[in-house]
C-alpha cells in the first residue's frame, strides 16, 4: 500500500445520525427560488445531510428549519435555524456546509405539540 493513502473518514467533524423533519429554503441572494420538505440523515458542527421529498434545485445558498425535540422553559419545542451552502445533490443527499445556526423558539409551541403527538400511537 501507497504511503500517501489516506484511509478511513476524514471529515474535520464527527456526524451524528439523527433523523427529524425539516423546510427547506432555495435561495439566490434574498430571492426565495423553491422550497420543500425533507428529513435530516445526519448533523455535525460543519454541515448537515438531508433527504428532500422533492428535487432540490441546484444554488448555492440553502436555509434549513429543524423541528428539534427539545425544551426551553416552558416552550417544549424549538427549531434549529441553519444556513449555509450546498456542496453536494446527488442520490446520497442534500449536503450542505454550515455558516450559522440558531435555536429558535416555535411561535406556536402547542400546535406543534399537538401535530407531532397526535398521530402518535402508544404501545
Amino acid at each position: 500500500m501507497a504511503k500517501d493513502t489516506i484511509r478511513g473518514d476524514r471529515r474535520l467533524q464527527r456526524r451524528y445520525p439523527i433523523e427529524l423533519d425539516l423546510e427547506f429554503r432555495i435561495m439566490d441572494g434574498d430571492q426565495v427560488v423553491s422550497t420543500g420538505a425533507g428529513r435530516t440523515g445526519n448533523i455535525s458542527s460543519g454541515g448537515v445531510l438531508f433527504h428532500a421529498a422533492e428535487d432540490v434545485p441546484s444554488a448555492t445558498h440553502v436555509e434549513i428549519a429543524v423541528r428539534w425535540p427539545a425544551v426551553l422553559g416552558n416552550t417544549p419545542f424549538l427549531e434549529l435555524r441553519i444556513s449555509g451552502r450546498l456542496v453536494r445533490n446527488d442520490s446520497q443527499g442534500v449536503a450542505m456546509r454550515m455558516n450559522r445556526y440558531h435555536f429558535e423558539k416555535l411561535s406556536n409551541p402547542r400546535g406543534a405539540f399537538e401535530e407531532i403527538f397526535t398521530s402518535a400511537v402508544i404501545q
